[in-house]
């Protein structure tokens, strides 16, 4: 019987994980926009913007970073090369020793997940627009 909560509970903190990543890269729908008063369109405005500078940053890095992630890549063929054909000399040892501390470990958290940084962007630039649209149709004042 505990083992049946303990699953259902891990299924059911998955499946929210599941449905908050979909949420965070989906922009207000015109409901949602409707629904929201002149003080709360500024707000998420704001924090639209906050987003959008975020994921641009991210972009950023990601995009600076892709020359680093090449030399690991060749580094980590040197070192398999290295172990193959000469492992047993002392420089060879070296060499691989040097040539395994430039692969170290991807990086695949969600800043430096291309993809979802691009649809953080594309929500936020979106959210942006569509509420810059309600603030002049409902006469907010700016």
């Amino acid at each position: 019987m505990k083992i049946k909560i303990l699953c259902c509970a891990m299924l059911s903190l998955a499946a929210s994980n599941i449905v908050q990543a979909e949420v965070n890269t989906k922009a207000f729908t015109t409901t949602e926009l409707k629904a929201l008063s002149c003080t709360d369109l500024s707000v998420e405005k704001t924090n639209a913007k906050r987003e959008l500078a975020n994921a641009e940053k991210n972009l950023t890095n990601i995009q600076t970073e892709t020359p680093n992630k090449t030399i690991s890549k060749w580094a980590g063929v040197a070192s398999g090369a290295l172990s193959a054909f000469g492992g047993k000399s002392e420089n060879a040892a070296k060499a691989k020793d040097m040539a395994n501390s430039l692969v170290g470990s991807e990086d695949t958290s969600d800043e430096n997940n291309l993809k979802l940084q691009q649809a953080l962007k594309n929500k936020a630039q979106t959210n942006i627009e569509n509420i810059e649209t309600y603030q002049k149709s409902k006469k907010c004042k700016l």
